[in-house]
């Protein structure tokens, strides 16, 4: 099964990974190693009380805080790739 591509490019996105970081930015571009976001926020969920899930509603209502101005991502350490406006709240 070929899935759909989306168009990703200059559209905020969620990386998640196994980990406690998460990544938020506007996707850039993508080769086979790597996802390349700009004005991003690259954050470890375990400097704060609240689960993935709650930081990125946080996110979505109130913006992204940037950190970095460009970050790469390897692709190995990403489970999941989610545009922020599909984020569903609870």
């Amino acid at each position: 099964m070929n899935p759909e591509k989306i168009d990703l490019v200059s559209k905020v996105v969620v990386l998640d990974t196994a980990t406690s970081w998460i990544y938020i930015g506007t996707f850039e571009n993508e080769d086979d190693r790597y996802y390349y976001l700009s004005n991003a926020d690259a954050f470890d969920i375990s400097e704060v009380n609240m689960t993935k899930h709650e930081y990125i509603l946080k996110v979505k209502k109130d913006g992204v805080v940037v950190n970095r101005k460009k970050i790469i991502v390897a692709k190995d350490k990403i489970v999941a790739l989610t545009l922020l406006e599909d984020i569903v709240e609870k």
